[in-house]
């Protein structure tokens, strides 16, 4: 059998016109060219809405490399979930309701970055398959709680088999989607979401995407709804 050839397919689905409409990052998010722009950013473990009990766990592990690379430091979310299990916070939707200001008191962090998971899924249907990641990113201000950035990133892995041949490729499709590996399909969703990010100040990038970089509308405003 072929090896198991990994192919991320990022989907944008858009509703109507409007679903066409973008800006650039520095009319989406104006707050990340000023003196608002943080320097460190704190992950708190995911709100995970799905089923998939293990979506939080390859979420904490494959979020800060692309965040970093975005030129911010992050403190790794793994430390992050600890410490607030240490002080009996265990649900992330308890956590997004504290006050920024603890996460500036406690951790000395400029912004919070919250994401809730909606998609965790895979889908098999005879010789067709995909696995699903779906999150929304919102950043805030630990100083006066507004929203710096926000954002909405699907990543679908194909797993269809294509063989040419009709049994074969059933085989293969039911493997391949049994046996996908979530951790590039998360770490892939994550690189997805921050394309829409501003580049930090620990980034050559810094102050120079502000024109280039392009947003869709509708993805921005669905992470918050």
């Amino acid at each position: 059998m072929k090896k198991l050839v990994s192919v991320f397919l990022v989907l944008i689905i858009f509703q109507g016109c409007a679903a066409l409409a973008t800006e650039t990052k520095l009319q989406a998010f104006p707050a990340m060219y000023d003196e608002r722009q943080p320097l460190s950013i704190l992950v708190v473990p995911a709100i995970n809405k799905t089923t998939a009990a293990e979506a939080s766990e390859f979420f904490n592990i494959s979020i800060t490399e692309p965040l970093s690379n975005s030129g911010y430091y992050t403190m790794p979310v793994e430390i992050v979930r600890d410490i607030f299990l240490k002080e009996g916070v265990v649900d992330s939707s308890t956590i997004k309701n504290l006050p920024v200001s603890v996460f500036k008191n406690s951790f000395g962090a400029d912004a919070v970055l919250f994401v809730t998971i909606n998609q965790w899924d895979k889908n098999y249907i005879v010789i067709a398959g995909n696995v699903t990641v779906g999150m929304d990113y919102i950043m805030k201000s630990t100083d006066s709680g507004e929203t710096l950035w926000q954002y909405s990133a699907t990543t679908v892995l194909n797993t269809s088999g294509d063989t040419g041949f009709f049994l074969a490729d059933i085989i293969a499709t039911a493997i391949n989607t049994a046996a996908a590996n979530y951790m590039p399909i998360a770490m892939q969703a994550n690189y997805q979401a921050f394309t829409a990010l501003p580049h930090g100040k620990y980034s050559k990038l810094h102050r120079l995407d502000g024109e280039a970089g392009v947003v869709y509308k509708i993805l921005k405003d669905k992470a918050s709804d």
